[in-house]
């Protein structure tokens, strides 16, 4: 079934790389199955990817008909806030194909939720950016079916022609596209970095939060590469920013949970570690199920920061 596949997928991905993709395929063939169980049955693994592709083939069968009541039947009441997030994120995605690429008619169906728009909107931009394909990319023998308009070589492109509301979303996923236009080398998170900058104030620091999360994508396994990388951002702000995103990709599911404390320990500066902590533990009150697990989990922590372990605890259900 799709919980025991992804786990699988996730395990695989330990030696051979991301498996978002193949779970989203996961998601999808689940649906055909198991219809609209399956978004009970797909599991958080591999950044929620079974979610995504379950959402994906849902559009694809009902378009947005009803989409606002529905909603409870794709985003069970039985999930958290973080797991409602990332189904509602999948949504985002799966509004995005169904639209043909569409942007702004996308970012509209989301508009119809009575709740968590935010969470659906980014959907759309990470959909437009990772599932998206650009006119020459498609010339060149791409899939038509995936273009989009709202792909350009102005790195800050589509957030600058968006509306207001939409604009800190978008920059929140942003930083993967800059990455790709700097030519995909990990090695250059600096122009990243540079790219952040140019933003506007208000949005900066979520394009240096989206900066980490792209860091935490390109080291999935290499807590130095990834700390490394986030320094390229400023000290202060900027770079708590970017390490932030960067330790919470590690830490979606409780197999990376020691990854996530590993990070935060190689940390010198205090407010940095501080913040890390304070970042893996408020994540791990909603993925970990059971009180038992979050208190294992907490105590693995250096010794200096098991003092916030009970606030922690005292916020689980």
């Amino acid at each position: 079934g799709p919980k025991k596949t992804v786990q699988y997928l996730n395990e695989l991905s330990q030696k051979f790389g991301n498996c978002h993709d193949n779970a989203h395929l996961a998601g999808r063939y689940a649906f055909e199955v198991y219809d609209e169980q399956s978004f009970k049955l797909c599991g958080a693994e591999c950044h929620s990817g079974c979610y995504h592709g379950a959402t994906e083939a849902y559009f694809r069968d009902h378009g947005t008909e009803n989409l606002s009541e529905n909603l409870n039947l794709l985003c069970g009441s039985e999930l958290n806030g973080f797991f409602t997030h990332q189904c509602i994120h999948g949504i985002g995605h799966g509004l995005m194909a169904w639209t043909s690429y569409d942007l702004p008619d996308a970012l509209k169906s989301c508009d119809l939720l009575k709740e968590r728009q935010d969470s659906c909107w980014t959907g759309v931009f990470m959909e437009n950016i990772v599932g998206g394909l650009s006119k020459e990319e498609v010339d060149k023998g791409g899939d038509a079916d995936h273009f989009t308009k709202y792909l350009s070589d102005d790195p800050q492109f589509p957030c600058t022609d968006v509306e207001e509301k939409y604009k800190n979303a978008c920059y929140f996923l942003q930083t993967d596209r800059m990455l790709r236009l700097a030519g995909g080398d990990y090695r250059n998170f600096k122009k990243v970095s540079e790219g952040c900058l140019m933003v506007e104030k208000s949005y900066q620091q979520s394009c240096f939060e989206s900066m980490g999360r792209t860091v935490g994508g390109a080291y999935p396994k290499s807590a130095i590469g990834a700390i490394a990388a986030c320094y390229n951002a400023p000290k202060g702000l900027p770079r708590i920013g970017c390490l932030n995103g960067a330790v919470q990709n590690t830490l979606w599911d409780p197999t990376g949970q020691d990854d996530a404390l590993a990070f935060c320990s190689m940390l010198s500066d205090k407010e940095e570690k501080d913040s890390c902590y304070n970042t893996i533990f408020s994540r791990a009150k909603e993925v970990f199920t059971s009180v038992d697990d979050l208190k294992s989990f907490c105590y693995k922590a250096e010794s200096q920061y098991q003092n916030i372990c009970p606030n922690t605890l005292s916020m689980a259900k």
